[in-house]
């Protein structure tokens, strides 16, 4: 049979010639559908989680354990431990879990608006009472070890924050004369400077000090509104800026600001203007979080003090909502 031409051989017919375009057809897509099948398909993507992430809390008014009066100070051991020093009636340190779960409640006398909690590589705490000038050392079961006097040692005599070394070694602020030294767990002085010759400001008010990783001292300095960085042995790297509060502090008034320091990143609060801000540790800022714009944490949220847990979660002490907030800083190195 010739059509237009040509001939249909091996007894096809015309007839059939649509039908094996049809099955071919059917065959590619058969093909093309099992090879879809054989990659799963993409999965939606997620949001990326906040800056500044929003984990979880824990506390409330009242003087059960697990609860606040007027907490003011917090830190945390190297597990995760977390201490908050409360100048309520009576004082007491408040040691919590991880997880916010109370493991400790002790009293603490004689100290009215303790400045600054330390502990230590083998959890003894170390509690600075600014109106008595004197440090308080408590064992890990919360018995009072030893007492350091500051009151008339010379140059001395306002301690307000201390950092401790891995060895037990400590360094101490004193915001009322302006000098930091090195301290051996006996409060023998190692060594001590005042502000560094280069320091471009013409006082220093050492009110907070923190050690990081790297050997640097880190220090907050509201009277000049800046955060500065000076190596281990006292030697002025930098400064950048922070704006803290006008209120000058006092024995009966301590400085309500929040200094912290983990891996590359520092941070650092003040409660008046319920300010939070974190930098590199080059003074580089990654982040602003205003508490007052964030109702949903608190209706009064206000950072208070902060700390850093071993994970690098932040902290945040908020005093007058009586809880410990937790978040999470997720910014780009």
């Amino acid at each position: 049979m010739e059509i237009e031409g040509r001939t249909l051989d091996r007894g096809v017919s015309i007839h059939d010639v649509p039908i094996r375009i049809l099955t071919v057809a059917l065959f590619i897509s058969i093909v093309c559908l099992m090879a879809s099948c054989s990659h799963p398909q993409t999965a939606a993507q997620s949001p990326p989680p906040p800056v500044f992430q929003y984990l979880g809390e824990w506390g409330t008014s009242g003087t059960d354990p697990g609860q606040f009066q007027n907490p003011r100070t917090l830190n945390t051991d190297a597990v995760g431990n977390v201490y908050v020093a409360d100048d309520g009636s009576p004082g007491q340190i408040e040691k919590f879990d991880a997880t916010g779960h109370p493991l400790l409640t002790f009293g603490i006398t004689g100290v009215q608006n303790d400045w600054d909690i330390a502990i230590d590589e083998g959890q003894a705490i170390f509690l600075v009472d600014v109106s008595h000038a004197q440090i308080h050392i408590y064992t890990p079961e919360g018995e009072i070890f030893h007492t350091l006097f500051f009151r008339y040692r010379p140059g001395f005599n306002s301690p307000t924050s201390i950092a401790i070394e891995s060895g037990g070694d400590f360094y101490l602020a004193d915001s009322g004369t302006g000098r930091v030294a090195l301290l051996n767990p006996r409060g023998r002085t190692l060594e001590a400077w005042r502000k560094p010759a280069d320091m471009p400001t013409k006082t220093w008010t050492p009110y907070r000090v923190r050690l990081g990783l790297d050997g640097n001292l880190y220090f907050a300095d509201p009277e000049n509104q800046k955060i500065d960085k000076l190596s281990g042995d006292g030697h002025y790297i930098t400064s950048w800026d922070f704006a803290f509060s006008d209120a000058k502090a006092t024995r009966d008034t301590p400085q309500t600001i929040g200094l912290a320091v983990f891996q590359n990143l520092v941070a650092a609060s003040d409660l008046g203007k319920r300010l939070l801000d974190v930098w590199t540790l080059d003074g580089q800022q990654k982040l602003t979080v205003d508490f007052s714009q964030h109702p949903e944490w608190g209706q009064n949220a206000a950072p208070t003090d902060i700390s850093f847990t071993p994970k690098g979660e932040l902290l945040v002490l908020d005093q007058p909502d009586m809880r410990v907030l937790r978040f999470k800083i997720n910014v780009a190195e």
